[in-house]
């Protein structure tokens, strides 16, 4: 079923914009070798923990940078990265993820419980350009598989605690130009298997923290859901954009939904942002 919403994203996007031709190599753009600027973004609704029936808000502003060098590869539709290897048919590189913490007194089932501390994770990845497409409205594509496998770490930013291993193959598509020139649209498969420490940090219920909506529970490592996200991004020119983004996660056959502290099969959580670039290097590169 989500191999197929993938499959029918796409194959609306080529029959919308008459698709005429295949390439076997991306389209390459010069861009400036670095930018700068200021990026602001919230998350209006999003699960407290992975399966939590319970929502959070959360905003966020930085500095926006990007930097597209040989190596180090920061921003640009990808979170930072260095790329040790490269070539049109593959990438191999450095991935990072991360995720916000949740305050457990705000959550029913998880009171009296530590809080979930920041993740962030950081591994290798391989990743696949399986095909790039060209259309008749001038339009491009391109269609993605990387294989990610990261360390995960907690922490409250006065220790950091190591969480288990993660692996999450991604199947990415992204339309430049998606309907209309200014709109860039981004659809993405993320299946993820994670060790018993990741599963046990946010699972787990310790004989102090038993009550009587909760029993003991012990982890075990295996399948943790897979997420089906979509990113719209809007050009507004060539300094300023914003983007907001759906983002699903289906955690049926997950290994733990026994856990007491699992809820939901399916949640669902939304995002919204904007990125102004106020200043760009007179380097150039020639990028995807």
């Amino acid at each position: 079923m989500k191999r197929l919403f993938l499959t029918t994203f796409a194959a609306c996007s080529v029959l919308f914009a008459e698709a005429n031709a295949n390439e076997t190599a991306p389209v390459m753009v010069e861009k400036p070798l670095w930018e700068l600027g200021f990026g602001a973004g919230a998350f209006i609704s999003q699960p407290q923990y992975p399966s939590s029936s319970e929502t959070q808000t959360r905003g966020l502003g930085l500095p926006y940078i990007i930097y597209r060098g040989d190596v180090l590869r920061i921003g640009d539709g990808q979170a930072a990265r260095a790329v040790t290897a490269e070539n049109e048919f593959y990438e191999v590189s450095l991935s990072f993820d991360a995720a916000f913490d949740a305050d457990s007194e705000g959550n029913k089932l998880r009171q009296g419980m530590p809080d979930l501390d920041f993740i962030f994770e950081v591994g290798p990845q391989v990743m696949f350009k399986l095909q790039n497409f060209t259309f008749r409205d001038k339009s491009r594509s391109e269609l993605q598989l990387s294989l990610q496998a990261r360390a995960a770490f907690s922490t409250d930013f006065s220790r950091i605690d190591h969480r288990g291993y993660v692996f999450e193959p991604m199947l990415r598509y992204r339309h430049y130009g998606l309907f209309r020139p200014e709109f860039e649209g981004t659809l993405s498969i993320r299946p993820v298997w994670a060790t018993r420490d990741l599963h046990a940090y946010i699972y787990d219920v310790a004989p102090q923290f038993v009550s009587n909506e909760r029993s003991v529970y012990r982890s075990e490592a295996g399948y943790f859901g897979t997420g089906i996200n979509f990113t719209g991004t809007w050009h507004l020119n060539e300094k300023a954009r914003i983007f907001t983004g759906i983002q699903t996660t289906f955690h049926n056959g997950a290994v733990n939904r026994d856990s007491p502290l699992y809820e939901e099969d399916f949640t669902v959580g939304f995002a919204l942002g904007f990125i102004w670039s106020f200043l760009e290097s007179k380097q150039t590169v020639m990028r995807p």
